[in-house]
């Protein structure tokens, strides 16, 4: 990644207090599968992940959901 993205990313995790938190990718990938229903209740997916996962992100709530579930991956929430 080049470095001007990975500055924004930084800025980025500035925004939240969720520096330490983690979802295991087996807890993601259930999410996922589990997300029509948070969709039905017309949830964005950042919003309906903040919310199972208890994070205070509002950028990520903000997001379409295919860039919610890039920077979701990107900002490392995943290991």
């Amino acid at each position: 990644m080049n470095q001007n993205f990975m500055s924004q990313l930084a800025g980025l995790e500035a925004l939240t207090n969720n520096k330490n938190k983690t979802v295991s990718k087996q807890d993601y990938e259930k999410f996922c599968n589990e997300f029509v229903f948070a969709k039905l209740k017309e949830k964005s997916f950042g919003e309906a992940f903040c919310e199972r996962f208890s994070l205070n992100d509002i950028f990520l709530k903000s997001l379409s959901d295919e860039t919610a579930k890039f920077h979701i991956e990107a900002l490392g929430y995943i290991k």
